[in-house]
């Protein structure tokens, strides 16, 4: 039995056809034909704070998510692959990216949703520009996505990182480029 791969792109960079997101378009061009693709922007994500309520009376128990939550919600859970499209804000993930991830603490915690189980096995990917040559300083957002990946029990595929400070300049950067072109060929 052949299994489809479905890659969800998500887009957590505050400017639109930004760095990270050419990088994307560069690597998601080598996916095979027969592979999904959906591309969603966090930042479109009219996403409320996430509130902690783990130790309230209600024991921690959260409702089932509604409007744009639920629509992230689902098109999580009908992919293969995450890919977060990041580029490196302040040493870390965008503050969209971050507050996506912060909802997982309550999805993980609707008795219907089952979705720490759910995302087990998943291939969790990265697509990050710097502007730094110090390629290094993505290491703090990498580290996070890993740590996500294993705690979830998701599988850690990889990253491109590029470097870029202007607007379309990742695509000169020939280290990026090739790291882009490989990500998804493995």
């Amino acid at each position: 039995m052949t299994t489809t791969r479905s890659f969800l792109f998500l887009l957590a960079g505050a400017r639109r056809d930004g760095n990270s997101e050419r990088l994307a378009r560069r690597a998601a061009a080598a996916l095979p034909a027969d592979v999904q693709q959906t591309w969603l922007r966090l930042d479109e994500a009219a996403l409320p704070p996430f509130a902690d309520t783990r130790h309230e009376p209600s024991g921690g128990v959260y409702p089932p998510p509604e409007g744009d939550a639920r629509r992230l919600l689902d098109a999580t859970l009908a992919a293969s692959d995450l890919v977060f499209v990041a580029p490196v804000y302040w040493y870390s993930l965008p503050a969209p990216a971050k507050l996506y991830l912060d909802h997982w603490s309550g999805w993980m915690r609707v008795p219907t949703l089952n979705f720490r189980a759910r995302m087990a096995s998943r291939g969790l990917w990265a697509i990050t520009a710097v502007s730094d040559e110090d390629r290094s300083v993505a290491e703090p957002l990498l580290q996070t996505l890993r740590l996500t990946a294993d705690y979830m029990d998701m599988v850690w595929r990889g990253a491109a990182i590029g470097y870029g400070n202007r607007p379309g300049d990742v695509l000169n950067d020939a280290t990026g480029v090739a790291q882009a072109d490989a990500l998804f060929v493995r």
